[in-house]
């Protein structure tokens, strides 16, 4: 409760001292029946009290009139601004007029002396009820110039899209409206917000905007510095400022994370600003990567000449000729003619006025992984839009396709395809795909994993039968999936994701046993491909609730863990069955969403050869999952067998394992990480025997991605892979760089170590020609 019936007793007392006419009574009263009483952060009212609490701590102002008692609230502004405020006023139960009055003001600064008249408006409030509640939440009373206030103590522990109303109101009263420089019209000014002290305040004034500045970071928006500028109108008062860092990734955080209320001019420029911003960003960053492709088509030994091609209207010739023969050591700023702030709102708001609405050029629809509740202008609720920066990453398995092509045929084709592919197949942080499913289709998938995907015409019926458990555990049951685990899953079916995901076209570099090889259809020098994904945004979701979940369950059952993490529960108690469905869930959306990427890949693979199905092969080798938990039989004895950084390896003439493979075992599949060498093995009987028919998965990170970013840079990783001979694709520079081979443990020794151990044995080595990341 932030404020209670005792609360508002107090702040009556303190203020008005006396109880006339019994008027505590009639507030009390007011209040619980127009439901303001008591006060929470969940209480329906609660969003337009915030927002009015905002703008009062900037243009507003609540006095008691001395003859009366009777309480005032105030808010100055333009006339639209308090006709919103106006409608928020009704909202809560009170009436509200706005009143125009002539105004002479006069105004000293360091150059000059300014005198003006206008018409102030101002709305009016006459109301103790909420005079009395606006200040047991925190509001100054009085005159804000001569009184000491800070933010309320609450509004820290407010949820982030309560902190951002205030905020949003607050700067809609005080802070500057974006702005350019008259001479860099593309470039914005610094945001500032300013208040006015008497001296002998000034350092209240400065822990007030401290404040301010400490909720901003929350939304990643930092601050440049806090000014006190003492020359002032009036000798006694000093101005304070609030001065935000104007580079541009700041700028978008601010006006899109947080922006304006109350004032539409300064949310219309905002609503600008932010696309006109990543706009900038986009056009800097093609010209970043073009310099950078220049510079490595020149350490190849590549003409100036034969790089024509990239000009456009963001790159002309002289920058490429500056990128060739003298490098670039700092960032490229936009070009000469790209449009100044002022033409860009013209030409993009052509005909929608100042209604906030842009046109834009939609060329593809990117979902950011976001762990928390997420509200847009799609959803019918009033208090919207606050969406914070946080990623993750999902559980995952591997998929091997063959093809009837050698390294030789594929070489002369490769860049190109490579670009294809990476376009063809979305990847990178939060990518979404060419599919959009409704809540329903998405529960489907979850039911039939990979034969949902089938159904709809992606693949074939052998692509089931080369797939671990046919691609869908019969166990799955979208019902104990939550709703944003199925949101997330919504737009991310057939795409990579980030992390160490990824697609690589490889070619056979040496086969260790002919005879297996052949089963499996492999020969030296074969081109393959290989995918390496999981179930994305909505794997991760399931995982994060049952952690939750589950920590209930280990309370219940009096299990003690060394991490609380580390949850679980007994597998057959309700809490375990119900993970178990919801985990098999997750392998089904993961099997169809390596389905459909096989899909895009053979569709690509078609057209930038233009070859036929039959002339390019590209057949499944095998399908397996690397992080999940399975029911099987060892010894006579049922065990649930949960392979985390291990996947399965059974032998021969083994229950689960493909009719084709029978007499050999099942295919292994052992990526390296990026640029090294990855392994198909085979399952045997020393596994079943040793290791529950398990192996290694992978090569296993050494060094965690914070401290390889200290020593790796992911432009200079893509010339050296390049200089290798091995092409690389990457949505992100970082991603690139975090995924680095020396992240990671040497593959060829994990795999020997498993080759020796008996628990697999090597088929065949596979080397990397081109790999595609998010």
């Amino acid at each position: 409760v932030l404020v209670s019936e005792e609360d508002l007793v107090k702040i009556f007392y303190k203020i008005k001292k006396v109880n006339k006419s019994n008027a505590l009574e009639q507030i009390l009263n007011q209040l619980k029946e127009k439901e303001l009483l008591p006060v929470k952060y969940n209480s329906p009212k609660f969003p337009i009290i915030l927002k009015l609490l905002g703008y009062i701590f900037g243009d507003g102002n609540i006095h008691f009139v001395k003859s009366s008692s009777k309480g005032i609230i105030s808010f100055r502004g333009q006339k639209d601004t308090l006709e919103e405020i106006k409608r928020d006023v009704n909202k809560l139960g009170f009436s509200c007029r706005i009143y125009s009055r002539k105004r002479k003001h006069f105004i000293k600064t360091h150059y000059k002396e300014y005198s003006f008249s206008n018409f102030e408006k101002v709305a009016v409030v006459s109301s103790s009820s909420l005079a009395l509640l606006l200040i047991a939440l925190g509001a100054p009373l009085g005159n804000k110039i001569c009184s000491e206030f800070g933010l309320p103590k609450w509004i820290f522990d407010a949820p982030l899209w309560q902190k951002r109303l205030f905020l949003a109101s607050y700067f809609g009263a005080e802070m500057s409206k974006p702005k350019v420089f008259s001479k860099h019209k593309n470039n914005f000014y610094r945001p500032v917000v300013s208040i006015n002290k008497l001296k002998c305040l000034s350092d209240n004034g400065k822990k007030f905007l401290y404040d301010i500045s400490k909720l901003l970071k929350e939304f990643e928006v930092e601050t440049k510095k806090i000014s006190v500028d003492y020359f002032c109108s009036k000798e006694n008062r000093c101005r304070l400022k609030l001065i935000l860092s104007n580079t541009t990734q700041n700028l978008i955080n601010l006006y899109s994370r947080v922006g304006f209320e109350y004032n539409k001019e300064r949310q219309f420029l905002a609503n600008c600003a932010v696309l006109y911003l990543k706009l900038k960003e986009r056009v800097v960053k093609k010209r970043k990567e073009i310099a950078q492709l220049v510079g490595v088509k020149r350490l190849n030994g590549e003409p100036l000449k034969s790089l024509l091609y990239l000009t456009d209207e963001d790159v002309n010739f002289r920058f490429l000729e500056r990128s060739y023969y003298e490098g670039r050591k700092a960032l490229p700023c936009v070009p000469l003619n790209f449009l100044s702030f002022e033409e860009f709102i013209k030409e993009r708001t052509s005909g929608l006025a100042e209604s906030g609405i842009l046109w834009d050029r939609i060329e593809r629809i990117e979902k950011v992984d976001f762990d928390d509740y997420v509200y847009d202008f799609t959803v019918s609720w009033k208090h919207h839009n606050f969406v914070a920066n946080n990623f993750v990453v999902s559980n995952c398995g591997v998929r091997l396709l063959r093809t009837n092509l050698t390294k030789e045929q594929i070489k002369p084709y490769l860049e190109k395809l490579v670009y294809a592919l990476f376009n063809n197949v979305p990847s990178g942080v939060g990518s979404t795909g060419k599919l959009s499913l409704s809540i329903n289709e998405v529960k489907e998938v979850l039911k039939k994993g990979a034969k949902w995907a089938l159904e709809h015409g992606f693949g074939s019926k052998e692509d089931l039968e080369f797939t671990e458990e046919n691609g869908c555990m019969e166990d799955a049951n979208p019902d104990v999936v939550s709703q944003r685990a199925l949101e997330r899953g919504r737009e991310q079916l057939g795409t990579l994701g980030a992390g160490n995901h990824f697609l690589e076209i490889q070619y056979v570099e040496q086969i260790y046993d002919e005879n297996v090889a052949k089963v499996f259809g492999l020969f030296k020098d074969q081109v393959t491909i290989l995918v390496h994904t999981g179930s994305r945004g909505l794997g991760y979701q399931i995982c994060d609730d049952y952690i939750r979940y589950l920590q209930q369950a280990v309370q219940k059952y009096g299990i003690w863990l060394p991490d609380r993490q580390l949850v679980c529960a007994p597998v057959d108690s309700p809490e375990g069955k119900r993970y178990f469905q919801a985990m098999a869930a997750a392998a089904n959306y993961a099997w169809a969403n390596r389905q459909i990427i096989t899909h895009w890949v053979r569709e690509t693979i078609m057209e930038v050869l233009n070859k036929s199905p039959k002339e390019i092969g590209l057949e499944q080798i095998y399908d397996v999952a690397h992080n999940i938990g399975k029911f099987e039989e060892y010894g006579g004895k049922k065990y649930i067998v949960h392979r985390k950084g291990a996947t399965r390896a059974f032998p021969k003439n083994y229950p689960g394992i493909p009719q084709a493979y029978k007499d050999v075992g099942q295919p292994v599949l052992v990526p390296g990480s990026m640029g090294t060498a990855s392994y198909v093995l085979v399952g045997t009987e020393k596994a079943i025997e040793e290791t529950w028919g398990s192996t290694c998965h992978g090569a296993g990170r050494v060094s965690s991605r914070s401290a390889i970013l200290k020593s790796v840079r992911g432009e200079e990783l893509a010339r050296e892979l390049r200089e290798k001979g091995i092409l690389v694709k990457s949505d992100s520079w970082k991603t690139l760089a975090e995924e680095a081979p020396q992240a990671y443990k040497n593959v060829d020794e994990v795999v020997e170590i498993c080759h020796q151990s008996g628990i697999s044995k090597k088929v065949a080595r596979l080397k990397p020609l081109a790999v595609i990341k998010g």
